[in-house]
């Protein structure tokens, strides 16, 4: 034969015995059994039974939020404060970089610029130079090309004329060729 372990009794008021039989309906247990794990949860969590605001939870949750909280501040201080003034030297030393460039190499890519563009000038009155000087030159072979058929001419002239020739054909012939080297 089993000894019955229920051997003790509570006696209280009918309005609670209608809140436990509510509660232990809601979480389908008996009374006993409701009683049982309340027993067993106030034993366990260490809570005053009487204290409805529960404030060993909130001082529980307290306690993990500062804790929590004085992480974040670690963090804070060891990593994101020094991330940020790294990133601030960093943004203030490219702002340097860009100032630099902005000052330096643009002036320097300014004066190459209209360097070549001086030079492209020169280049270009150079080509005109060689131009004429092309045309110079085919001119001089054209004028020594007709200097020479002048000369040419007024040897032959010359020879044509005997001792008896006279001067004025002579004049003649002379202020021809003089008025062709004039036009040349």
């Amino acid at each position: 034969m089993t000894k019955d372990e229920n051997v003790k009794t509570i006696r209280f008021p009918v309005k609670t015995d209608e809140k436990l039989q509510t509660i232990a309906n809601k979480n389908g247990l008996t009374k006993l059994n409701l009683f049982i794990y309340m027993v067993d949860y106030f034993y366990k969590s260490k809570k005053d039974p009487r204290d409805l605001n529960d404030d060993l939870l909130k001082n529980a949750i307290n306690k993990k939020t500062d804790n929590i909280v004085a992480f974040i501040k670690t963090q804070e201080q060891e990593l994101l404060i020094p991330i940020k003034k790294d990133a601030e030297r960093m943004t203030a030393n490219q702002l340097k970089i860009v100032d630099f460039f902005n000052r330096h190499i643009i002036k320097y890519n300014e004066a190459q610029s209209a360097a070549y563009q001086d030079q492209l000038k020169h280049i270009g009155q150079i080509a005109g130079y060689l131009k004429e000087l092309n045309k110079l030159q085919v001119d001089k072979s054209v004028l020594k090309k007709r200097f020479s058929d002048l000369l040419e001419f007024y040897i032959k002239q010359r020879e044509q004329m005997g001792t008896f020739t006279k001067q004025a054909e002579k004049d003649e012939l002379i202020k021809h060729i003089r008025e062709q080297v004039k036009n040349l």
